[in-house]
């Protein structure tokens, strides 16, 4: 499927469709079962002292090179296994050398992951720590997506990825070993600035070296070292980034003032104001930052400047979201209507949106915004959303031109702000009657939303687009019995898209448990926005070997979704080898999203404590996954730690539309991708647009269906 990324909290998007049943990047169907690895947990036992270490004597020299250098991908993961089981000095200089000095080794993703993990025990060799930063600085083989290694067991043909994953994974292991010559190695890369700077400077602001004199004097920093610095937030550090900030160097001085900012030292401001009349506008838009971070007096000015200069615009209305001055807001109001560029245009009713001036929401509902095909969603999105106090009373002022869009407005406004209004509460349900399908499904995800109208009647409406408007109402409290109710109607449906969309029982597991094994098999394959709750579900009740078989085909799946909603369902499977499948999808996914549901059901699994599998994973992930969620979900699951819930829920307001501009002609699904990970089903209304409420805080992504599956081999 076509996937999307959306970073807002509360997600306005448009989706241009070449036609009104197009879509890309469809969920796949399951591919074959992963072959099965040894998880470290079963590897044996480390030899005794008093038994032979020799790697020579205990495999032989030949066999040992023939395996690292083999063209074969599952000989070279084997000889790097049993080398890094032995651990003896001689295996660690043999592999050492085969990933610096080895073609086919440096141009396997699993070989080159295996070993960064292998080698992280072994930091304080010499040899261990060159190999190391030769996998942090080598380049992604021109033909690696090409060649054998490229064909994996989950299906998922992304070597180059796969072989990122292994550099940053090697960045990490550097990092976190506490080493000096170690950390020195990789500050070496970040300076350097070629294809290691970005792992390097990740794995060290995630494992920050002790001393903030370790990276020298201010004024010889790497601009990005700078900006790492302040993103670590050591208060040592001050001295050292007041020193780059008196640089030469705009570039440095301008990350250091940002970083100094973040950091909230307040002797930043007269540094960042001398910084103001420089000719150079990347350092004066750093000190204008700098300036409004800090909350220095005359900020509205600085940025109003900075908004009449062509070069420093667009970072000027960035700025604005976070400093309003009735100046502004003018200046903002006539960018949104009179810029011919459409993404400057959204970026200052963004600004605008974020003001509680009364002047604001005032620019936002105009009808020149409003009205706008180009960007009239952005205003009614900001208009929600707006922090100033009259919003509501605009919304409800333009509800009689504009009946669709202002109820969608109310519901976000009243979930998202609390901000509820009996007229409006008024308008929804007149909506709600209305003989204009698109307007009665408005209505109804209003009412639904807002637990104003009993779900089994909005279920009850003939017309299956309101129907699927109920179930998204649904989705701003899906408490257990509106789930159940889904999965009652769901077993009756007779409309595809409908069923579809009302698959959002299967979070539920009792609704889930009413739907047929069979069933949940063909749509966790079909290819459709429910086929990762299939996935889910089916995972979550596994029992027999048959089941296992089944679940195991799904975690071999070319689609990423599928795979990382298999592995959440593992999380209360009663599969006896649960944890050992979870352990083997973490070892060598690509794909962030399954890495962090095997981490996480690996987590719930605490009747698996004594597994070796499961702690050695868990080991593993919280110190050498570069994903930083990933690394915190797993310290806290060793730690017993159980991560809690902010209890936010957000709205995502997304229209789709065909490249002449208007709606799709018919039903047009999708799956919204959250940032808990779970992927729901959606439905688009006749107008184009979705609004599903309860969606937490943190990035989301779009993926759009239906498509003809891609081919497996």
């Amino acid at each position: 499927m076509r996937r999307t990324k959306l970073a807002y909290a509360c997600i306005c998007g448009l989706i241009v469709l070449g036609g009104a049943r197009c879509g890309a990047d469809a969920m796949a169907q399951p591919g074959r079962r992963p072959l099965r690895l040894p998880t470290r947990g079963d590897e044996a036992p480390a030899p005794s002292s008093s038994a032979k270490t020799s790697f020579k004597a205990r495999f032989g020299a030949e066999l040992a090179l023939r395996l690292l250098k083999s063209t074969d991908p599952e000989e070279r993961l084997r000889g790097v296994q049993r080398a890094c089981a032995t651990g003896t000095p001689e295996a660690i200089a043999s592999l050492s050398q085969a990933a610096e000095g080895s073609s086919s080794l440096r141009s396997d993703g699993r070989a080159l992951l295996e070993l960064s993990r292998c080698l992280a025990d072994h930091v304080d060799k010499d040899k261990a720590r060159q190999a190391l930063l030769s996998i942090v600085n080598m380049g992604i083989p021109s033909g690696a997506a090409r060649l054998p290694t490229a064909r994996r067991t989950s299906g998922d043909a992304d070597e180059p990825a796969r072989i990122d994953l292994a550099r940053r994974t090697a960045a990490f292991a550097l990092a976190s070993s506490g080493n000096d010559r170690a950390l020195e190695a990789l500050y070496g890369a970040a300076r350097a600035g070629g294809s290691g700077q970005e792992a390097a400077l990740h794995a060290l602001t995630a494992h920050a070296p002790r001393e903030p004199g370790f990276y020298g004097t201010g004024g010889t920093l790497p601009p990005a070292v700078a900006r790492a610095l302040g993103r670590v937030g050591d208060l040592r550090a001050l001295d050292l980034l007041h020193g780059a900030a008196r640089a030469t160097d705009p570039s440095l001085r301008g990350a250091a003032l940002v970083s100094l900012a973040e950091l909230g030292d307040a002797r930043a401001i007269p540094l960042a104001k001398a910084a103001l009349d420089t000719k150079d506008a990347r350092l004066k838009v750093a000190a204008a930052e700098a300036l409004v971070l800090l909350g220095a007096p005359g900020r509205d000015k600085i940025v109003l400047s900075l908004l009449d200069d062509p070069a420093s615009a667009a970072d000027a209305v960035r700025l604005a979201e976070r400093v309003h001055s009735d100046a502004l807001t003018k200046a903002l109001a006539a960018r949104a209507v009179g810029e011919p560029d459409a993404d400057a245009r959204v970026a200052a009713i963004h600004a605008l949106g974020r003001s509680a001036d009364a002047r604001a929401a005032e620019a936002l509902a105009s009808p020149k915004l409003l009205d706008d095909r180009t960007v009239g969603t952005e205003a009614w999105m900001a208009l929600a959303r707006s922090p100033a106090a009259n919003a509501t009373e605009l919304i409800r002022a333009r509800s009689a031109s504009h009946a669709k869009d202002a109820v969608r407005a109310y519901v976000v406004r009243a979930l998202v702000r609390g901000a509820r209004d009996r007229a409006m509460d008024d308008v929804a349900r007149a909506a709600s009657s209305s003989r204009d399908k698109a307007l009665r499904a408005v209505g109804v995800l209003a009412r639904v939303a807002l637990s104003d109208m009993p779900l089994a009647d909005a279920l009850a409406d003939a017309d299956p687009w309101v129907r699927r408007a109920a179930v998204m109402g649904v989705y701003a409290r899906p408490t257990e019995a509106a789930l159940r109710t889904l999965g009652a109607h769901l077993r009756t449906e007779k409309d595809a898209d409908t069923r579809a969309v009302l698959a959002a029982a299967l979070l539920d597991r009792d609704a889930a448990d009413e739907v047929p094994t069979s069933t949940l098999v063909d749509r966790a394959g079909a290819g459709n926005p429910d086929g990762p709750l299939s996935a889910l579900a089916l995972a979550r009740r596994a029992k027999s070997r048959a089941d296992g078989d089944r679940v195991g085909t799904l975690l071999a799946s070319s689609d990423p979704l599928i795979r990382a909603h298999a592995a959440r369902g593992l999380m209360t499977s009663e599969l006896p080898d649960a944890s050992g499948r979870l352990s083997d999808v973490y070892t060598f996914d690509v794909d962030v999203d399954v890495r962090r549901a095997a981490v996480a059901a690996l987590a719930a699994r605490e009747q698996d404590a004594s597994a070796p599998s499961r702690k050695t994973t868990l080991e593993l992930a919280a110190r050498l996954d570069p994903d930083d969620e990933t690394r915190g979900a797993a310290r806290r699951a060793l730690a017993r730690i159980r991560a809690g819930s902010s209890g936010r829920a957000e709205v995502a307001w997304l229209r789709a539309a065909t490249s002449g501009g208007g709606a799709p002609a018919s039903a047009y699904l999708g799956a919204l991708v959250r940032s808990d990970g779970l992927a729901v089903p959606i439905a688009f209304d006749p107008d184009g647009v979705a609004l599903v409420p309860g969606v937490p805080p943190g990035e989301a992504r779009l993926v759009l269906a239906p498509r003809v599956p891609p081919y497996e081999p």
